[in-house]
């Protein structure tokens, strides 16, 4: 037992004195679930690649869980080292840096790919075609910061932006909205999981749009270590590929139960 114990202590020496020496990249996160990327309780497939990244680089990571906007912001302004997860749109790149090949983002280097859906009432005849809506009368529901946002507003949509997806669902229920602007995987999710929700909301076929997804390096950060920005994200692409990414991500599909609430007043309404 003696041995057993002085084992686990000298392991715990060594992490200990390891995570003295690392050098810590302070990244922020959006601060709520977004289902299987990153989860309340600190893991996610997004998580679990860039910590495995960030390890063996000789790195650890303080992620800071905040509001969208204000992630985007604070990467903006060099007050933290990057955020993630953030899908590409030009006028992010004032914001910080993506993974780049010939002028485009480069996709290999993506922590995920995922998909914005479109979700209505069951009964509903609110349509997407592939590049306009159908039977669209009133607003459609979108999370604050959500690149999605401005595909909507580009094309003359009326947008209602909340904080949570089941704020927006809550409303979709109550006829407040027309439909509900998502990421895929996590409102499948969601809905598989909510019995308010089972039988009462559908997606529409088409996807709205499918992007990929990176971890954006603040300028501040990628300027005073570029040799640091191009090995992680050489790294994030080897790590995506290995079998431990893949047994992490079957394991948090298999398992994970989303805590949920659908119970919202939104204020001075719509």
């Amino acid at each position: 037992m003696k041995r057993v114990l002085g084992a686990i202590t000298a392991a715990m020496l060594a992490v200990s004195a390891w995570q003295a020496s690392a050098q810590t990249l302070v990244l922020g996160l959006e601060n709520v679930e977004y289902f299987p990327w990153q989860l309340p309780d600190g893991s996610g497939a997004d998580l679990f690649l860039i910590e495995t990244a960030a390890r063996n680089l000789g790195y650890v990571v303080d992620f800071r869980p905040v509001p969208w906007r204000r992630c985007l912001n604070e990467a903006g302004s060099n007050a933290i080292d990057g955020c993630f997860s953030a899908s590409f749109e030009v006028s992010r790149m004032d914001l910080g840096v993506y993974p780049m090949a010939d002028n485009r983002p480069d996709t290999s280097k993506a922590l995920h790919a995922d998909s914005y859906s479109l979700y209505v009432p069951t009964e509903s005849d609110v349509g997407w075609t592939g590049s306009e809506f159908e039977n669209l009368s009133g607003d459609i529901g979108a999370i604050y910061g959500y690149s999605i946002v401005t595909m909507l507003q580009n094309q003359g949509i009326g947008v209602f932006k909340a904080d949570r997806l089941g704020q927006l669902f809550q409303l979709l229920l109550r006829d407040r909205l027309d439909g509900v602007a998502a990421l895929t995987a996590h409102a499948d999710h969601l809905i598989e999981q909510t019995p308010e929700l089972n039988g009462r909301v559908r997606k529409v076929g088409l996807p709205l749009e499918e992007k990929y997804y990176y971890l954006l390096f603040s300028h501040g950060f990628a300027e005073s270590s570029p040799e640091v920005v191009s090995a992680f994200y050489d790294e994030i692409k080897r790590v995506r590929k290995s079998p431990e990414y893949r047994e992490n991500y079957q394991h948090i599909r298999r398992t994970h139960v989303e805590l949920h609430t659908l119970n919202y007043d939104p204020p001075g309404g719509l």
